[in-house]
């Protein structure tokens, strides 16, 4: 008689680790496709004088700024309305849009402290997502708190646009690495919680993970690169 007929129970046990694990391996998944488009969509425009000046020396130039935004709002109910390859389809779209954004730091900073950034970033958010995975402590209290600290970052933003204050800015950077560090460790209990609450998750569900995933390694990178980079 095998093990698993003797213990159904450790069995059912591995069987839910090992779905865990793939639903992970397609949010990881997932998020990387979305990095990879923005990488590739930011060093097309950046490389293209022409594509920067149509873009950025244009009204085109707000477009660029609030279409994130504005697609973040009904991101969600879009990909849960979508098939799993949809939702998908929903994800890379906003990533490169989210790209055409990114070109400019391609434009500002060196290459090196471009490089630096993202390897910072990489061990910045693996670290928060293992931590995430793994931890025993529910963080789900932590949640609210990190999205109130979001809305006072946006905000403090907003007013530094007009205040152009180097300190404020130091000040926000710092501020938001943590936050997103919380926040992507954040992420990952949730969907971690939320798959074994239920038993499983449709692959909308992973696309959306992925979204969040995605949305706090690039503000984690954006800030680092604030903080540690070295202008052109």
């Amino acid at each position: 008689m095998s093990y698993s007929m003797r213990d159904p129970s450790r069995s059912l046990a591995a069987q839910r680790d090992e779905g865990l694990r793939a639903f992970f391996i397609g949010v990881y998944g997932r998020m990387g496709m979305a990095l990879a488009v923005s990488a590739a969509t930011a060093l097309v425009i950046a490389s293209s004088p022409a594509m920067l000046e149509a873009i950025f020396l244009s009204p085109l130039r707000w477009v660029v700024i609030f279409a994130p935004v504005v697609m973040a709002l009904f991101m969600g109910r879009a990909m849960m309305n979508s098939t799993p390859a949809g939702a998908t389809g929903w994800l890379l779209v906003f990533a490169a849009v989210m790209g055409v954004s990114l070109s400019t730091i391609l434009i500002a900073y060196t290459g090196e402290s471009v490089v630096r950034a993202l390897l910072i970033t990489a061990c910045t958010f693996g670290g928060a997502s293992l931590f995430g995975y793994t931890t025993g402590t529910d963080m789900s209290r932590l949640g609210g708190i990190l999205f109130m600290a979001v809305i006072g970052l946006v905000i403090a933003g907003v007013v530094n646009i007009f205040m152009q204050s180097t300190a404020m800015q130091f000040a926000i950077s710092a501020i938001a690495v943590v936050v997103f560090t919380g926040l992507a460790a954040w992420d990952t209990q949730r969907l971690r919680v939320m798959y074994l609450e239920n038993g499983g998750a449709p692959g909308q569900v992973a696309a959306m993970g992925a979204l969040s995933l995605y949305l706090d390694v690039v503000n984690i990178f954006v800030a680092l690169i604030s903080l540690t980079g070295q202008r052109r």
